[in-house]
């Protein structure tokens, strides 16, 4: 009886083990999988980050355009202030006629 004890025993100890040594294997995975998908979403973040940088530029500039033609051309400011607008003796004559 003394033998199928302590054979029971290993078998129990061997078990607990394993399911131990598996626990420790999952968090480990887990852990390193949570890492890598951190590191690229960080690199998509950086990614996206850079587009809205740039996009932003292209509106800056394009703001700085298209208030450079309103100017010109004399839209959007009082009619004293475009009279007095340079070009604006060119807008106001017709070559045409």
């Amino acid at each position: 009886m003394q033998c199928y004890v302590r054979s029971v025993d290993a078998v129990i100890l061997t078990q607990v083990i394993s399911m131990a040594v598996a626990v420790l294997a999952i968090v480990w995975h887990q852990q390193r999988s949570t890492e890598r998908l951190r590191a690229e979403m960080r690199a998509e973040f950086a990614a996206v980050r850079a587009e809205i940088a740039e996009l932003r530029a292209d509106v800056r500039d394009t703001r700085e355009r298209l208030a450079r033609i309103e100017g010109y051309l004399g839209i959007g400011i009082p009619a004293e202030a475009a009279a007095a607008a340079a070009g604006a003796g060119v807008a106001s004559s017709n070559p045409q006629a």
